[in-house]
């Protein structure tokens, strides 16, 4: 049998027969690791993916809200670990308290981000989530082999973001700046660190009418690894954009300095609860007005973050 053809059938199969089989889960996810969800169901007797190591998703993204969102993932297989080649169809699914299921109420094809420090990666996507509730995310990855399979994993879509929504005021924070402290080292575990991103607080930063961009990590304690090459891509980024907007690293300990290895000893910035960040690295970018134009959880590539500062500078 043809392989292109097979995979297309396959991929149809999928997209109508899709089923998530999932249960809401309750609360706000407050992981700072990827979860990884179940895979979906096919019913019969529609004819089954293709058999294969098993496909599983899992979300760098935790907090979800009514309007637009950033869904970053990554996908593993079984057998040979995280797949980098694939083109990956997302389709969302509004979920009833019956379990009854509507959709695919949108389906987008994600975008892999190579990650620059190593040789893996990770999917994007921009979802537009109307409503509040339970929704599923279902995935078909269709790889260059003719490999076709699907997987699927549930999301709580909560009316009011975590995080400061879309188009709100960034929240003022007063954060400590080089004036406040005898060296870099009280304000950050960054081994190289830049003292033009420590000047201002933010309140300050908001009152230049500049777009501002604001990455909160913690380099030397950062429980997914991705922290320091964060504040790198900042620091990239100001490099090239300094003279036309503010750029600012919060480090997510308040006494870094005091930690000595042992994160018993330490106290969580108070800019993370005014933001109300629930895991990190978090990268937001602020227009001149001081509302958020884009706001990034986990690790994000200098291409994305770029993106979204350009929209706002002037």
């Amino acid at each position: 049998m043809d392989v292109l053809k097979s995979s297309r059938m396959t991929k149809a199969v999928i997209a109508v027969t899709l089923i998530v089989a999932i249960t809401a889960c309750s609360g706000t996810p407050q992981q700072v690791e990827p979860t990884t969800g179940p895979a979906a169901t096919v019913a019969p007797p529609i004819p089954q993916v293709p058999s294969g190591p098993q496909l599983q998703l899992a979300f760098a993204t935790s907090d979800y809200s009514v309007g637009p969102n950033r869904l970053a993932f990554g996908l593993i297989d079984s057998a040979e670990g995280p797949i980098r080649d694939a083109t990956v169809e997302v389709q969302t699914f509004m979920l009833s308290p019956s379990g009854q299921q509507e959709g695919p109420v949108e389906t987008v094809i994600a975008v892999f981000r190579e990650w620059p420090v190593s040789p893996r990666g990770i999917y994007t996507v921009q979802l537009n989530l109307d409503r509040e509730g339970s929704w599923g995310i279902g995935i078909i990855a269709s790889q260059p082999n003719g490999n076709v399979r699907s997987t699927a994993s549930p999301v709580q879509v909560k009316g009011i973001s975590s995080t400061p929504q879309l188009g709100s005021p960034a929240p003022r924070s007063v954060t400590k700046t080089l004036a406040d402290v005898e060296g870099l080292d009280q304000i950050t575990t960054d081994v190289n660190p830049d003292p033009d991103l420590y000047q201002m607080t933010v309140a300050e930063a908001l009152d230049t009418g500049k777009p501002l961009a604001i990455t909160f990590s913690t380099p030397a304690f950062c429980q997914t690894a991705t922290c320091g090459p964060q504040l790198d891509v900042l620091k990239d980024l100001k490099a090239t954009y300094g003279d036309r907007a503010n750029f600012i690293h919060i480090e997510v300990y308040d006494n870094p300095h005091e930690i000595e290895g042992d994160l018993r000893n330490a106290v969580v910035a108070p800019a993370l609860a005014e933001w109300g960040l629930p895991s990190e690295p978090w990268t937001f970018i602020v227009d001149g007005e001081g509302l958020v134009q884009a706001k990034f959880e986990a690790f994000t590539t200098r291409d994305e973050l770029e993106e979204a500062l350009r929209a706002v500078l002037p």
